[in-house]
């Protein structure tokens, strides 16, 4: 026997939670950083942010994404399960997927020659070994679980319950396109926003089919451990 949740027959409410969401994920990635910016000397605050800016923007997030997926399974609906179903060959093709958009978008940048983002070239300028293992950290567990929240989640509220073909492609196409237009604060080449738009289709179509979370942030470390290694060469 199921606890009955108080909203979970209300699908207008379910999607304005999860946009709501969506947009404290928003606010959070830029009010700690004005926050602290506003309490720190100039100085200190060029240090913090140099030294652990991955941490200091992520762990707000981090803690209020995780409280919205608590709130939405008591309040909303058991979907989406943490772990999800998915076999070991969603697992092989997931990963496929992943690296064939690196090698398309590696063979491409070779052939046009284009330069490093400056973003990725200077990733490890300036930490020691400690700050970048922190950096590391939170780039390969708390940014997946943050962003598949946010972006496969909140955003994709009600894809679960989608019964037509073309909405649950709307969902991850909108989705993806978020995802890499929002990453583009960092990045400026197009090249860059075309692999993390097929990034963001290979994720949202994995949180759809395995109605679960695991998979989706599992591949979105594959893609950000295939950025730290890059950012070393």
């Amino acid at each position: 026997m199921t606890t009955a949740r108080p909203f979970d027959q209300r699908p207008c409410l379910q999607i304005l939670f999860g946009l709501a969401m969506f947009a404290v994920y928003l606010a959070s990635q830029f009010s700690s950083v004005w926050v602290l910016q506003h309490v720190l000397s100039d100085a200190a605050f060029a240090a913090l942010i140099q030294g652990y800016g991955f941490a200091v923007i992520l762990a707000p997030s981090l803690l209020l994404m995780l409280a919205g997926f608590w709130a939405w399974r008591r309040w909303f609906s058991s979907e989406p399960r943490l772990l999800g179903r998915f076999t070991g060959g969603d697992v092989a093709r997931g990963i496929g997927l992943v690296l064939l958009v690196q090698g398309l978008a590696a063979a491409i940048s070779v052939w046009l020659d284009m330069a490093p983002e400056a973003f990725m070239a200077s990733l490890y300028d300036g930490r020691s070994l400690l700050q970048n293992v922190i950096m590391a950290a939170c780039v390969l567990v708390w940014a997946p679980i943050i962003e598949e929240l946010a972006f496969r989640h909140f955003l994709m509220a009600r894809v679960d319950h989608q019964t037509r073909g073309w909405r649950v492609a709307l969902l991850i196409v909108f989705s993806a396109l978020c995802f890499a237009g929002l990453h583009m604060i960092q990045y400026h080449h197009l090249l860059t926003f075309v692999a993390l738009f097929g990034w963001g289709l290979v994720l949202g179509y994995y949180r759809w089919r395995t109605k679960g979370l695991l998979l989706p942030m599992l591949l979105h470390a594959l893609v950000s451990g295939i950025g730290l290694v890059g950012a070393l060469f």
